[in-house]
């Protein structure tokens, strides 16, 4: 994992070339203000305003009445010019040292925000000329970023500003109260001793806030501790977070960005945290994104939870839906709220974004948003095998999903039901969009599945089985699939909302010849267009490739992505951040290496011929396996399966039906060999090749460097034996 850091040899202005530290609340980004100054971005996910909804302009109101705000920055300025800088961001213990060379001296720095605390810690050292470090704190003005990045005027919205920020010392503190407009506030209070300095930032949406007295009682909690404890409960936590699984592949860049990636997931969002928005913990006002977006991005930021096994960071995610019910209810009309729910394009962190079937004004009706978002709520019970959580939640939130689609169901003259005018998320508005579409037919399939496996002889079965099989087709033209009726896709589109049936729903089948023509021909023509194609659509089309079982065509996505929009510090852009898309490549990444699908356990199944030499330990499959698997010289040489709740499972290789050494009845399948297995819990079974060596999973060797460390690191120089202690 060391070598997994992130280096700066210098340091620019640039928001997406700063040093990220985060605990999934508290962020601080950390980059240059200018040639004499450093800065120190403080941000908290889950401050925003709390100004009133107005239900007749909720498209994208809540960018104004709920949106992100900023909180401001500590300005380090130094004597001297900066020059140069050897700063090391240790992703295992979530922490960055290093020293900043100006011409008056050096300044050294150790900065991280400790896991267990709400607070950000700074300590500061400086030689020469830069002996003295002195901070300044500058407030940001509470303004929503939609009008400071210039996307709106204020007279729209007949905007009143919030009022100025407080700034004061008290009794050896630094303080910065905002108050809000409709009530509610945040407080920044800091506090400098020695050579450290310490933040906190409160927050409460109602008026008798108490977020003063909550930001002093979290600086107060972490100063009575001492540093040592807690340093040890911070990186125990990291530890045990990257522990729990292990990835190594030949292509350094890649191996890189993966846990690049899995560290900026935890930064931003945990169990018990706030959900991600676009930003995560790193605020910029230079956006015009601040707020939380459900036809696509909080879909993809979780996306990759579940092969990598860390199903404990989705809970920000499922906690919030789980504790929102009944304002999902009240975003669908109310002569549906007795068995439907809903939700819309964008909403801030209170879910309130009601959709309105008669209002198709700028693609606004978008009604497949949540039936997607419940795809990956029931991939946790897929991959945790929680019961529990099935009946309790998901089902039932699930059921209100597809129910919220069927009021939107109207006969046709052909007999079959279809869907009424909706939008394909950044393309157009059709008949029988695919994109909620799709999320209607898995919507079906899965309740149907999942009320026979519970046994529980749900009243509307019938009813669902009934419309399933009336459900109007997709629409194909010569080009592949369409965006809906009648509407063909003519343009470029970075979006792959027509092609969802594909991918993540996997509703079409890889092993039918024509099935298989049809998605590489649909695949081939919306790449073909590639003057609007995003990150997401390389990442997207790349997950499809795995998919298919072509690797090389995967990793040439996953390439161009890299190319074209990796951010030095594992951010991504589109006018502002948008946290999604890397998250969207470490799941086609990952399911490269290991796929689960209807009790299919594949493994290996679209490695690209590049790749001889692979391993990985502790990927996690449906039917809460985990899986263990080498690859040595082009060839599957081993395979473990660790059962955590017992029951069957059928594990895909292509490691020949002669040489598997191992338990289980063996078949071939497309040319392919099935191992099915019945496991008790805690059992683990181990199938292994006859004619490789025994293996265990471990690094393996580079086959590729060229610029393969992230950070800004200009000459690639680092020897990586950099040590920083407090």
């Amino acid at each position: 994992m060391d070598d997994q850091s992130l280096f700066w040899d210098s340091l620019s202005t640039n928001f997406y070339t700063g040093i990220p530290l985060g605990n999934g609340r508290l962020g601080v980004l950390i980059y240059k203000e200018n040639d004499k100054a450093l800065r120190f971005d403080v941000g908290r996910s889950d401050v925003t305003d709390t100004r009133p909804h107005y239900p007749d302009s909720m498209f994208t109101e809540q960018l104004i009445s709920r949106p992100r705000l900023p909180i401001g920055k500590f300005v380090l300025n130094t004597r001297g010019t900066i020059l140069s800088s050897r700063i090391k961001l240790d992703i295992f213990q979530a922490q960055a040292g290093g020293a900043i060379t100006t011409s008056a001296g050096k300044i050294f720095l150790i900065a991280f925000v400790p896991t267990g605390e709400q607070v950000i810690s700074v300590r500061l050292s400086g030689t020469g000329g830069e002996k003295d470090v002195s901070w300044k704190w500058v407030p940001e003005k509470s303004v929503t970023p939609r009008l400071t990045n210039g996307r709106v005027k204020p007279e729209t919205y007949n905007y009143v500003y919030n009022p100025d920020p407080i700034v004061k010392d008290t009794v050896g503190y630094g303080l910065c109260r905002q108050s809000l407009l409709n009530g509610g506030g945040y407080t920044t209070v800091w506090k400098q001793q020695d050579s450290t300095l310490t933040i906190a930032v409160g927050y409460g949406p109602t008026p008798e806030d108490g977020s003063t007295k909550q930001a002093f009682a979290q600086l107060e909690n972490f100063r009575k501790k001492k540093l040592s404890d807690v340093l040890n409960t911070h990186r125990k936590w990291w530890s045990e977070y990257f522990k729990k699984s292990f990835v190594a592949v030949p292509d350094a860049r890649m191996q890189r960005y993966y846990w690049l990636e899995l560290y900026n997931l935890a930064s931003a969002t945990r169990k018990g945290e706030p959900m991600v928005d676009l930003m995560g913990p790193w605020f910029t006002c230079n956006t015009p994104w601040p707020a939380i977006w459900w036809n696509l991005n909080t879909q993809l930021s979780y996306s990759s939870i579940f092969v990598t096994n860390h199903l404990e960071t989705g809970r920000s995610l499922f906690d919030k839906l789980n504790s929102s019910v009944n304002t999902l209810i009240n975003n669908v009309p109310p002569e549906w709220r007795n068995d439907a729910a809903a939700i819309g394009r964008i909403t801030g962190y209170d879910l309130v974004a009601p959709l309105n079937q008669h209002d198709l004004r700028a693609g606004r009706f978008e009604p497949g948003n949540l039936t997607w978002m419940l795809f990956y709520y029931h991939r946790y019970f897929l991959y945790s095998q929680d019961t529990t959580e099935l009946v309790r939640y998901i089902y039932p939130l699930l059921k209100r999903s597809v129910n919220y689609l069927v009021h939107l169901l109207k006969p046709g003259g052909d007999g079959k039901l279809h869907l009424v005018k909706s939008h394909s998320p950044e393309y157009a508005d059709a008949e029988d969009a695919h994109y909620s579409l799709s999320a209607l037919r898995w919507g079906l399939r899965t309740l149907i599945e999942t009320d026979s496996m519970l046994d529980r002889h749900d009243n509307d079965r019938n009813n669902w089985n009934y419309i399933l099989n009336r459900l109007a087709d997709y629409h194909v033209n010569e080009t592949g699939y369409m965006i809906g009726y009648d509407v063909a896709l003519t343009s470029s589109h970075r979006h792959f909302s027509h092609l969802m049936m594909i991918y993540p729903y996997r509703e079409t089948d890889p092993d039918d010849p024509s099935s298989k023509a049809l998605m590489e021909k649909s695949i081939r023509h919306w790449l073909s267009m590639p003057s609007a194609l995003a990150g997401y659509s390389y990442t997207g089309s790349a997950s499809m490739y795995a998919y298919l079982r072509e690797g090389d065509s995967a990793v040439k996505q996953l390439d161009r992505y890299l190319d074209r929009h990796a951010e030095v510090n594992g951010l991504y852009r589109e006018a502002g951040p948008c946290f999604e898309t890397p998250h969207s490549w470490v799941t086609a990444f990952a399911e490269m290496l290991l796929q689960s699908h209807k009790g299919v356990v594949s493994v290996f199944p679209a490695t690209p011929s590049a790749w001889a030499d692979l391993s990985f330990a502790d990927l996690r499959a449906e039917g809460a396996f985990l899986v263990d698997a080498v690859r040595a010289k082009g060839v599957t040489a081993m395979i473990r399966v660790k059962s955590e709740k017992g029951g069957p499972c059928i594990i895909e290789t292509d490691i020949p039906v002669a040489d598997v050494s191992g338990a289980g009845d063996i078949s071939s399948y497309f040319g392919r060999t099935r191992i099915s297995i019945e496991t008790k819990p805690g059992e683990e079974i181990v199938i292994r090749n006859k004619q490789s060596a025994k293996a265990e999973p471990g690094p393996v060797a580079f086959k590729r460097y060229g610029e393969t460390y992230f950070g800004l690191n200009r000459f690639n120089n680092y020897s990586n034996d950099q040590k920083f202690n407090w």
